[in-house]
């Protein structure tokens, strides 16, 4: 079987607009509205409500680099087994990535407006992963959410039912 994995520019307009569709869906959610694709960060949004402006860096994580071609592309795979030794890899691939975003932002982001982390949880394992795992995760890693600036917040999704789940300092 072959894939054509999509080009940058697609997987970009297709996470961002995710991302528009599940942060509307967070109790302090708002209807935002693309207003620039550009790089550091990848896009300004607007809250046409309120005129706010927000800046929004988009991460996609799997568990390796290898998880697409090796697990996602297979033929005949539908079955997702509970693997608690991958789900612990993929949290830890999470910090990483998370890690990653806040040291370069932090060098050379423009950062006039308040800037968001979008987080696209996406990796077949974790359809177990809930809202509370990652409650729980983001207290073993205080110390590194406590340091997200100048990130104002990170969000997580699509958890399982369509879940969203956002940390603030």
């Amino acid at each position: 079987m072959t894939f054509d994995w999509p080009r940058k520019d697609s997987r970009e307009s297709f996470e961002i607009n995710e991302f528009i569709k599940h942060y509307k869906r967070l109790p302090h959610g708002r209807e935002l509205e693309i207003i620039e694709k550009r790089e550091k960060p990848d896009y300004i949004l607007r809250d046409p409500a309120s005129n706010d402006y927000f800046g929004v860096e988009l991460t996609s994580v799997y568990i390796d680099d290898r998880s697409v071609p090796n697990s996602h592309m297979k033929d005949g795979e539908g079955n997702i087994p509970y693997n608690s030794e991958e789900i612990k890899q993929y949290k830890q691939r999470l910090l990483k990535s998370i890690s990653e975003k806040i040291n370069k932002a932090k060098s050379g982001y423009e950062t006039s407006y308040p800037l968001i982390l979008s987080v696209y949880v996406n990796e077949y394992i974790s359809i177990y992963i809930r809202e509370k795992d990652l409650q729980a995760f983001v207290k073993e890693n205080e110390s590194a959410f406590d340091q997200m600036s100048p990130f104002c917040e990170i969000v997580f999704w699509p958890l399982p039912n369509e879940s969203v789940f956002s940390v603030k300092p």
